[in-house]
């Protein structure tokens, strides 16, 4: 890997790279409680939020058509819930919610490095397998690009490297000018690996400031 500055454009996980996971999901998981205990009549709902990311990776791992409108069928018919229902408690949950907490546990030496990196002309892209565009507003700078699993450029979840190569063409770039930052080498590092792209774990990455 070659100094991190040389790169032309850097592509950037969201969820526990840009942010850290740990107190992220702490605070998370007590406000679901506190939330949803005086509330039993709507626990189903818990439910509903933990078999949404198992069921979106089976059907992702399968490379099923339409997938998004297969998971929402599927969750509609075995919650006795309507998709507009599930889509509104996933924005609740998944986007709305955690923008109280990302710029408190926001990685300042990372956002730090990528707004240097903007001035200096390089590339900013985020690329998730979770929707990022209302949450990227909580960050304390504006990417170039900004992708996520159902984008219709990328159509897949990690480590599956079809979204990643599609983004390399936009950017009209060789592999060897984009670094991928992530938080895990199982899926961000597996996904650039396949994809040709120089790695660096989030963790390495900040040691450098």
């Amino acid at each position: 890997m070659k100094k991190i500055f040389d790169y032309k454009a850097w592509v950037l996980d969201f969820d526990g790279t840009l942010f850290y996971q740990l107190p992220m999901r702490v605070f998370m998981a007590a406000w679901l409680v506190l939330y949803y205990f005086p509330r039993p009549h709507r626990w189903k709902e818990i439910f509903l939020l933990l078999e949404y990311r198992r069921l979106r990776e089976k059907l992702f791992a399968a490379d099923s058509t339409n997938s998004h409108q297969l998971q929402l069928e599927n969750l509609s018919a075995r919650y006795n819930m309507s998709t507009e229902k599930i889509l509104s408690v996933m924005q609740d949950w998944m986007i709305d919610k955690p923008k109280f907490f990302i710029k408190t546990f926001q990685r300042k030496k990372l956002i730090a490095a990528v707004q240097s990196a903007k001035l200096r002309g390089v590339k900013i892209v985020i690329y998730s397998d979770n929707p990022v565009a209302e949450k990227i507003k909580a960050l304390d700078f504006v990417p170039d690009f900004a992708f996520w699993s159902d984008d219709d450029l990328i159509k897949c979840m990690k480590p599956n490297p079809k979204g990643l190569r599609n983004i390399i063409r936009l950017l009209e770039l060789n592999r060897e000018e984009i670094l991928y930052i992530g938080d895990r080498d199982d899926r961000d590092g597996a996904c650039a690996k396949s994809a040709g792209v120089d790695y660096c774990d989030v963790e390495e990455f900040v040691k450098i400031f």
